[in-house]
């Protein structure tokens, strides 16, 4: 399987990362954005997963680009059942969690968002008004180390 290099053109894309709190399923939380602010999230077919570890990553996607500007949804944690045989005790599983972006560690939820619009805030603004996110908000670019893991398709 050949190997994907990404361009230092591609890093530079005009993008947003939303974060998003919330406790909803990532289903769920794909198909109260798609009802009430009229996006076209879908389930892409490969999750977001590293040689390193076992974890997987959901993503969802839109499936039409409106105005040029096009959104991915991502889950942000993972938890990693481990087995813990010292432990003596009837329920000896731990688990690990995992972030995709760790320096978001507290969001359970990012959106990306790619693409010249204007109605930035006014999309951040409906979706803080659903009422499966107690909160969301805007990530400055400069905060995320990890960027290259949001690159996907």
């Amino acid at each position: 399987m050949p190997k994907y290099v990404l361009t230092h053109s591609e890093m530079e894309e005009k993008s947003n990362i939303i974060a998003i709190h919330s406790s909803s399923e990532p289903f769920d939380l794909a198909y109260n954005i798609n009802s009430k602010l009229g996006l076209k999230l879908f389930r892409s077919n490969l999750d977001i997963s590293f040689e390193k570890g076992v974890e997987k990553y959901m993503v969802y996607k839109n499936a039409f680009s409106e105005k040029g500007v096009n959104y991915w949804l991502y889950s942000n944690s993972f938890i990693e059942p481990s087995v813990n045989q010292n432990s003596g005790l009837l329920f000896n599983e731990d688990s690990f969690e995992r972030f995709l972006i760790p320096e978001l560690s507290r969001a359970d939820f990012l959106i990306k968002r790619v693409g010249e619009d204007d109605s930035l805030h006014s999309f951040i603004k409906s979706l803080s008004l659903l009422p499966q996110i107690s909160s969301c908000y805007l990530v400055s670019n400069r905060k995320i180390k990890s960027k290259r893991n949001l690159i996907f398709d």
